[in-house]
């Protein structure tokens, strides 16, 4: 497998004419390029290799064409060989360079010159770093002269794994640890809400297996230079006193047998006697005392609190944390609310209240709250000089280890280098590294899987489906199949890149058949056009088992499969689009053919003017006018004929959400999810997701139940006036105006 990696990463670099145009990722605080130095199908032997850091020697063997190693730089043993001397600080091999060293920890130097390369760590994760630079140096066609003076903005930089749902898979998180050390990342998190021995069931051992599988998993990080963080979640039903404390001990010196040196107990999501901040900070200094200072080797402890964002932040829990829990301790942090970016501000306020700096755990990419997208946008909105105000910077990812690698991948930019850090370049990059063969087509996959979507928590992605383009058959056309060619284009690489491909297939599935939906619409605008009522029906129908099809794609349709999502492409641009467009085109084909029609959905009502009765009485626009506010509808029981249309409603079915509206058509207002006309004209504008209904019919009557964003309740009568109640009956007489 020798230069596997150099051949991958080969195509992530380009030289533009007289220049040096390569992108170390994560960028170096400090580089400058020269000449060129020699080819890229140099040999090399090692000089250090008795002193220096294993892993990184390992690493070169498993990378490049080591013929030897030798105690002297210029062996000519070696011929035309050039010499890579490496080492720490202190080994006498790069004793000369050491000045050149930035003074900090995991940083490194770097020199690529005709005669010899040399790479002087601070530290054995700084040699280990400088490697992966120089292999990122030499997948250039010409290999350039450098020198690079490298250290990190943020000391603690990596991924926390504690989202809900199908935990990451042993060779999931063996493969994220390759990476982490390809691109400097040095902390990971072992936190999955779903593993019983980090919560249910924290005080039981693993089993042999499961152990096992950890002990593999600490030495596969330790070789990547990657901090194994095990983290307990005791907070659930710990009983505060001192048999729970050892309990939590006794537990912490089972997974240090495993290997595992910095540790981490989660108090999140928990409520009661489990969030009180006294005894979690009572909890912590006793774990300081009893299990860290027992150890030599142990790191620190990390804790997440229960009021972890600023939102949930309330009496005196955080200033208890600050003054009463040992200093040491660090304190994990989400920002203003669960799901939030960060930036200088928030960091102000939170180490105010804690008295140190925040470790912050960051909810993107995670999307466990809105499984059926996957979020693959630009990783943006974090501030650029709040390196010195954080402790670590951790992305909690998607359960999907390989699709998260895009996020990731930027992550470890802007931990590494944060003043440096661009995220449109960074994100542009991670294409290429990625998905090399094919990542044009992963780049339009990725700009159509970016918006997460109405959430509760509010955040929104920009950006989304940039090339989709509306303004003629002609555009909307290649529009769409941009989505079918790309989609198709990564679905043949599978060979290539089997592990994406195995978590992003349903998304691919879906996005082609959208794409093909999307054809199917043109075709039918077209027939529209031509007045070719066969044609529009034609293509409709297949455009129709399509839209099946794409529905019946499920992610994670296995047996055991803790989540299953159905998925959403392009949620925020195309896929609404087309909906709306599609059910537009259809009632506007209805109002001039009738054939085909049994090939349409049934509406419950078809769209026209209605009388609204309750027991004879009309449902009446008693204060009739267009810019009143804050009125309701009353029941009247004569029928109004000097103002007939008072009581006549008209009830069409909403483009957008399937449902229908209803409003009057006197002065065209239409009534809320509360049964009333808007309170305010600018605030509460009409919106289909809050102000459209469900209608049913049952023995000649019918329901009227709020959807969507509008709650579940049920249109009532009460009194002379319309009211919502969360229960409701047949009452309602829909009677179509003559």
């Amino acid at each position: 497998m020798k230069r596997l990696f150099i051949t991958l990463m080969a195509c992530l670099m380009a030289l533009a004419v007289n220049a040096q145009t390569v992108t170390i990722s994560p960028l170096p605080q400090k580089i400058s390029w020269g000449e060129e130095a020699f080819s890229n199908d140099t040999k090399f032997y090692v000089v250090g290799s008795s002193e220096a850091d294993s892993d990184a020697i390992n690493l070169l063997a498993e990378n490049l064409e080591i013929i030897g190693v030798s105690e002297r730089v210029n062996a000519k043993k070696f011929g035309m060989a050039k010499p890579i001397i490496i080492g720490e600080a202190g080994d006498k091999y790069v004793a000369k360079y050491v000045k050149n060293i930035p003074a900090a920890n995991e940083s490194y130097f770097l020199q690529v010159t005709p005669d010899k390369v040399v790479i002087a760590g601070r530290d054995n994760s700084g040699t280990f770093y400088g490697v992966q630079s120089l292999l990122q140096v030499l997948s250039q066609p010409k290999v350039m002269q450098c020198q690079i003076e490298d250290y990190p903005s943020v000391e603690a930089r990596g991924v926390i794994e504690g989202f809900y749902g199908n935990p990451w898979s042993h060779k999931d998180r063996l493969r994220q640890f390759d990476f982490y050390g390809q691109y400097k990342l040095n902390t990971y998190v072992y936190g999955p809400k779903d593993d019983p021995y980090h919560r249910a069931s924290w005080r039981e051992p693993y089993p042999a297996k499961e152990a096992a599988q950890l002990k593999e998993l600490v030495d596969v990080a330790h070789k990547n230079k990657v901090k194994f963080v095990w983290a307990i979640h005791p907070a659930g039903d710990i009983k505060w006193g001192m048999e729970d404390y050892r309990n939590v001990v006794n537990k912490l010196n089972a997974m240090y047998e495993l290997g595992i040196r910095t540790f981490a107990v989660f108090f999140d999501d928990v409520w009661g006697e489990g969030a009180r901040g006294d005894k979690q900070a009572e909890l912590m200094n006793y774990l300081t005392d009893e299990f860290v200072g027992k150890h030599e080797d142990v790191e620190p402890l990390i804790m997440c609190p229960s009021q972890y964002n600023k939102n949930w932040s309330n009496d005196d829990y955080l200033n208890i944390l600050g003054t009463k829990m040992y200093p040491e301790v660090r304190i994990m942090w989400t920002g203003n609310s669960v799901v939030d970016m960060i930036e200088e501000n928030d960091m102000q306020w939170i180490n105010d209240q804690i008295k140190r700096k925040a470790f912050i755990w960051l909810n993107y990419p995670v999307n466990d709250y809105c499984q059926s997208r996957l979020l693959m946008g630009k990783t943006y909105g974090n501030g650029l000089n709040i390196n010195n105000m954080v402790s670590g910077f951790c992305s909690n990812p998607m359960e999907y280890a390989e699709a998260s690698k895009v996020s990731l991948y930027s992550i470890a930019d802007y931990t590494w280098n944060m003043p440096a850090y661009d995220a449109e370049s960074s994100w542009e990059r991670a294409m290429v590294a990625l998905m090399p063969s094919c990542a044009d087509a992963f780049k339009v996959f990725c700009e159509n899987n970016v918006d997460l979507g109405k959430t509760g928590h509010g955040l929104r992605r920009e950006g989304e489906s940039p090339n989709f383009k509306t303004a003629s058959n002609e555009e909307l056309r290649k529009s769409f199949m941009q989505l079918i060619v790309a989609a198709s284009k990564v679905l043949a690489d599978e060979e290539n890149h089997p592990e994406m491909l195995s978590e992003i297939k349903p998304w691919l599935e879906s996005m082609q058949l959208l794409g093909m939906r999307g054809i199917h619409y043109v075709n039918m605008v077209e027939a529209m056009e031509n007045k070719d009522s066969m044609a529009f029906i034609a293509s409709y129908i297949t455009q129709s088992k399509m839209e099946q099809q794409q529905k019946a794609i499920i992610s994670r349709n296995y047996e055991g499969s803790i989540v299953k999502a159905k998925p959403m492409v392009s949620g925020d641009v195309v896929t609404p689009w087309l909906e709306e467009h599609l059910a537009e085109l259809i009632k506007a084909y209805r109002k001039q053919y009738t054939y085909g029609e049994e090939f349409f959905p049934v509406q419950a009502i078809a769209d026209g003017e209605y009388f609204i009765k309750v027991n004879g009485e009309y449902l009446t626009n008693a204060q009739a006018g267009p810019d009143r506010v804050g009125d309701h509808p009353v029941f009247q029981a004569e029928r109004d004929v000097i103002n007939p249309q008072r009581q006549q409603w008209v009830i069409e079915q909403s483009t957008k959400t399937g449902r229908y509206k209803i409003t009057n058509k006197q002065d065209g207002r239409y009534v809320n999810e509360r049964c009333t006309f808007w309170a305010n004209k600018e605030r509460n504008p009409y919106d289909a997701e809050w102000h459209t209904y469900l209608l049913t019919k049952k023995d000649g009557k019918w329901s009227i139940q709020n959807a969507g964003r509008g709650g579940k309740n049920y249109w009532n009568r009460e009194g002379n006036r319309l009211k919502d109640k969360a229960s409701g009956d047949f009452i309602f007489e829909i009677e179509k105006v003559k």
